[in-house]
């Protein structure tokens, strides 16, 4: 099959079915209506019916009176400034903790029929913790008009007795008209054209076909009206790892999808100011896919904060929510989730993105899902979004995405929820709003001493067939308030006897983390068991979610097998006193065992070469210096063979930096003072500076500055007639502090007056 007829057969099949639906029209191509816009603001005593009983319109804004508990204010009829089709709630408010603040709204048609009124709820997705304001759930007129006219809120407050009220300082109304636009026949017949004409090129130019077709989809230059749409300042792009479900909450029927989709564009690029919509593409519940962000592959949106670079977000049309929440939402459509497995299934397979794994993003620091909704990216509980009926489905959707690419994983997984699970009949936490892998985790808090030690999770390993598997471990990133444990401590029940691995939850927490490789049985008796209790910490996490296992041979050997354990790979250590720990399978022959540490991975460059008779699988060494590079090793022989593990990179950064106030500058041209100060660190490197000052002749020291990564800064003597004295102190990466300045390193008598003709020095430090 050419390149061509794959993409009639799969690009063109929703339109063809649409074309028979709607008859097409004539549509001039160059005809570009434009998307109205216009805005109402309440704030301060100008609220519309300024006074209500219990509530009062004040200059900060709209507020309870003593001693009113709760109160509704809803407003007169307000007629917008322009007929529209969507509205986007924004406000400001003080909301403080113990208190509420509920909006509603309803819109209306010119000849007086209203529409239901609609709970308002923060849209996490188009808020950004920079923002000032919060945006609202997006508001749709019903699917039988077209347009409305006017708007009706309704603000609700809510305060124990004692508290203090909550503000509304401003409520803001975007209206929109994005009505004017191509029909949908129009728009297909459009698309059709353009698709072919591209399917041409692309064959002419012998592009190569994904063996995954991508869906249909109706570009920005057939849905989109405004003479911006294909402004393409500032575009940014980022190899897609990782993909993303959005909902947009907003209503779940209209009469015309493509109109939403323009308010959309118009609402993210103008009134928020993104320059685009936010997101990748967008679905309707017809399944009809529309691309969002102007850029193609690669581009990055703006969606999820941290996660937009590197990732491609689809965002559903629609509410999806579960019914008793506020707002009130659906399950998505059967052809909406249809559309969504395609085009995800086509974005992996051009991208080689394993949906069942998980990696980290460019600026993220933590590991995520490669296939995920919205609120995994900051632990479950940043946002709701793409609510809890999307949510549910992602396992869904992964499994639809492997369908349709013929993948079979090689792992088989073991789940926390499965037959093949116990724990303790103890008290667990879960993940917060379904976080984990799959939807579900459990978790406890570390504790060091046996005695406290309650909860355990045991995992019966389904293996299928006997031989020597990679066992993976799974920490999900979710938010608790704490870290997650340095020291999880599992113990594998395999052919060979038992095995005892520690790893960080916490080095690695998102990611799927290896224990090693171990000979299993198919016979029901191979184990893994997880307790909370540490040698490293207290009250910190202990991760129980999913395992996996990979099938690296085809039977159990009896020959040793080693697994570093500590120092796990590149581990920098702040202390000197290292315990070396590893572990031997099969080690009951072994004759001799080796530790060798290097500073090169071919360990030519020997800084410690020991061995012992019999086999030993634990040491310590006090080294005398630190090292910014490292490598061990183990090495064991028995009678027939002698195995070699891998080397396992770390370093030793046991000392703080060398810092100094070496400038102090008085500017010719506006008097200010400066300060200048720097340092070095061959290691970890410099974090942060704290710079200190005192009169001279005082035995106290002043902080002036605090973990900051600044090395110049504007001072002003509290008292200019006085002599002032600095001293700095360098933080490195590891938290290794320099130790405090005896002396100052600097005073203002030291000042050195800069001309105006004269720039500051450039001092490399």
């Amino acid at each position: 099959m050419n390149f061509r007829t794959r993409m009639s057969d799969a690009i063109l099949l929703l339109f063809a079915l649409l074309a028979i639906a709607y008859p097409v029209a004539g549509f001039d191509l160059l005809q570009k209506p434009e998307t109205k816009v216009a805005d109402l603001t309440f704030a301060g005593p100008n609220f519309e019916g300024a006074e209500t009983q219990g509530v009062m319109a004040q200059a900060e804004g709209l507020q309870l009176l003593d001693p009113s508990m709760t109160s509704t204010y809803t407003s007169p009829v307000i007629e917008a400034p322009i007929p529209f089709n969507v509205l986007f709630p924004q406000w400001i408010a003080d909301i403080p903790a113990g208190t509420g603040m509920s909006i509603a709204v309803r819109t209306g048609t010119e000849n007086g029929r209203w529409g239901d009124w609609y709970p308002v709820e923060e849209n996490h997705d188009w808020t950004r913790p920079e923002d000032p304001d919060v945006v609202g759930t997006m508001i749709t007129v019903s699917a039988e008009d077209i347009v409305h006219r006017y708007v009706q809120y309704s603000i609700g407050f809510s305060r124990y007795d004692g508290q203090a009220t909550p503000l509304l300082k401003e409520l803001h109304f975007t209206f929109i008209d994005s009505t004017a636009g191509p029909t949908m026949e129009e728009m297909v017949a459009q698309q059709q054209a353009l698709d072919a004409s591209q399917a041409q090129t692309f064959a002419a130019e012998g592009v190569a076909p994904n063996k995954f077709a991508k869906p249909a989809v109706i570009s920005r230059q057939v849905w989109c009206t405004d003479p911006d749409c294909n402004y393409s300042d500032g575009l940014a792009y980022e190899p897609v790892t990782h993909l993303i479900l959005h909902h947009t909450v907003s209503s779940n029927s209209s009469s015309d999808w493509p109109a939403v989709v323009r308010a959309i564009w118009k609402f993210h690029t103008y009134s928020r100011g993104w320059g685009d919509i936010g997101y990748n593409y967008l679905a309707d519940r017809n399944g009809v896919i529309y691309e969002g962000h102007l850029g193609g592959d690669d581009v990055i949106g703006t969606h999820a904060s941290a996660a937009n670079r590197g990732s491609m977000a689809l965002s559903l049309i629609g509410t999806f929510t579960l019914p008793d929440d506020s707002p009130p939402g659906i399950q998505p459509p059967q052809p909406m989730l249809e559309a969504a497995a395609n085009l995800f299934a086509w974005k992996a397979d051009q991208k080689g993105i394993n949906v069942y794994d998980a990696g980290r993003l460019p600026n993220m620091t933590w590991g995520l899902p490669k296939l995920m909704g919205h609120r995994d990216v900051y632990g479950g509980t940043n946002t709701e979004c793409p609510g809890e009926q999307a949510y549910r489905l992602l396992p869904w959707l992964r499994d639809a995405v492997a369908q349709r690419l013929g993948y079979q994983s090689p792992y088989v997984y073991i789940d926390e929820t499965s037959s093949n699970f116990k724990r303790s009949n103890n008290s667990w936490h879960e993940g917060p709003a379904g976080c984990g892998n799959n939807g579900h985790s459990f978790y406890t808090w570390s504790v060091t001493d046996p005695n406290a030690s309650t909860n355990w999770g045991e995992w019966t390993l389904a293996v299928p067939v006997e031989g020597v598997y990679e066992i993976e471990v799974y920490a999900p990133y979710c938010t608790t308030g704490r870290s997650e444990t340095d020291g999880a401590r599992y113990t594998v029940t395999h052919a060979n006897g038992s095995s005892n691995v520690t790893i960080s939850h916490n080095d690695k927490v998102g990611l799927w983390m290896s224990l090693g490789e171990f000979p299993l049985r198919a016979d029901g008796s191979s184990k893994l068991r997880l307790t909370d209790l540490t040698s490293t910490d207290e009250g910190r996490g202990v991760w129980f979610d999913a395992v996996r296992l990979r099938l690296v041979g085809g039977s159990v050997p009896q020959t040793p097998t080693i697994t570093t354990q500590q120092p796990t790979a590149d581990l920098w250590l702040t202390n000197r006193t290292v315990a070396f720990n590893w572990l031997v399978g099969n080690g009951g022959g072994v004759e001799r065992t080796w530790l060798q540490v290097a500073t090169d991975p071919g360990f030519t460059n020997l800084v410690l070469d020991l061995n012992w008779a019999g086999l030993v699988q634990t040491f310590t060494q006090t080294f005398t210096q630190d090292f910014g590079e490292l490598y061990w090793r183990v090495v064991v022989k028995t009678a027939t063979t002698q195995i070699v593990a891998p080397p396992s990179k770390f370093a030793i950064d046991a000392t703080g930096p060398v810092t100094a106030v070496h400038g102090y500058y008085i500017l010719g041209w506006n008097g200010q003072q400066v300060v200048a100060w720097g340092g070095q660190d061959n290691l970890s490197g410099i974090a942060t500076y704290k710079v200190e000052y005192r009169e001279a002749g005082d035995a106290s020291w002043t902080t002036w500055l605090a973990n900051t990564a600044a090395t110049t800064a504007t001072f002003t003597p509290p008292n200019p007639a006085l002599v002032y004295e600095f001293r700095s102190q360098g933080i490195d990466h590891l938290g290794n502090a320099e130790p405090a300045h005896a002396a100052a390193d600097l005073n203002t008598l030291q000042a050195k007056p800069l001309p105006h003709a004269i720039m500051m020095p450039v001092i490399m430090k």
